[in-house]
């Protein structure tokens, strides 16, 4: 019994935050009936391309090409847009009806560590059912024509495409408007979309000269920025009233949201991957900066968000 009960029980050094998402999102029947759809999805896509489609080799026509990739585009689909949107309503259920941030906040948590602890829950979930689906990956290593290195660099892309709209999504349900919502949504992910597609261009100007792995860097970074940017917008949501001393608005990070595409895209497209690590290294510093403000230490502060 007590070794049953220390493996149920989480260490005192994980946040609070984490472990109650964490626990719920296990419990919950939206996980159960995602990996189940996932495994079917996974092993009915493996076997319609290895040993279906396969026999449209050499033809031409679009359905053969299209049905030849059903698995990456259950991946792409999958935790590319519907495991983030089950994040929709992440923050709403803590600031809406019910009000449950000035209980969190009288605890002595922030409002950085709410919206922190449900990203990665989100992202924790989504890599256990991504982990789950290896031994199909691996079948088609071994079935199929696909090569090793492909698999484990697209696997890799999926999730840190993954965790960038469990980010998005996630700031975005700060927002009591469904509306407000998906075009906040939208809003980040052309923002995303323009910022990794920049440092993705550099490969062809001079990122050849300085380094492959500093322009990978750089794609990795952006995201992470526009990730950052987006849960700093979750945060700044998250309040019980206006402060003046407070860290900037909803505005300001959308404003320097709208900005990062066009600072990073001329940056990579003059300076190569160099110019862009000087520009988004300086940019995730400052995101980084956003939360230290008066809403940092609630302890001290009472219920100061």
């Amino acid at each position: 019994m007590e070794i049953a009960a220390s493996l149920t029980q989480f260490s005192d050094r994980l946040s609070p935050v984490f472990v109650r998402e964490l626990r719920q999102g296990l419990r919950a029947h939206s996980f159960v009936w995602a990996f189940v759809t996932f495994q079917v999805g996974a092993l009915t896509a493996t076997l319609l391309e290895l040993f279906i489609f396969e026999s449209f080799d050499g033809y031409t026509g679009v359905f053969p090409q299209i049905f030849s990739n059903l698995f990456r585009v259950l991946l792409h689909f999958g935790f590319g847009l519907l495991l983030p949107l089950t994040q929709f309503s992440a923050l709403h259920s803590e600031i809406g009806r019910g009000r449950n941030i000035e209980l969190v906040l009288a605890s002595g948590l922030t409002r950085w560590q709410l919206v922190w602890g449900k990203f990665l829950v989100a992202s924790t979930l989504s890599g256990l059912l991504l982990i789950s689906l290896l031994p199909y990956l691996l079948l088609r290593y071994f079935l199929g024509n696909a090569e090793l290195t492909a698999i484990l660099g697209e696997t890799a892309s999926t999730y840190l495409g993954n965790m960038a709209m469990n980010a998005i999504v996630i700031g975005a349900s700060g927002y009591t408007s469904a509306v407000g919502r998906i075009v906040t949504i939208f809003y980040f992910y052309i923002i995303y979309t323009l910022t990794v597609f920049a440092n993705i261009q550099s490969f062809g100007s001079r990122a050849g000269t300085v380094s492959p792995v500093l322009s990978l860097l750089c794609v990795a970074l952006g995201g992470v920025v526009v990730s950052l940017l987006a849960l700093q917008l979750g945060r700044a949501r998250m309040k019980l009233f206006e402060d003046p001393l407070d860290p900037p608005s909803s505005a300001g990070i959308f404003a320097i949201a709208f900005a990062l595409p066009m600072v990073n895209g001329v940056a990579a497209g003059t300076g190569g991957a160099l110019a862009s690590f000087a520009v988004l290294g300086p940019l995730l510093f400052l995101v980084l900066m956003i939360d230290r403000g008066p809403g940092r230490n609630s302890r001290s502060r009472g219920l100061q968000p």
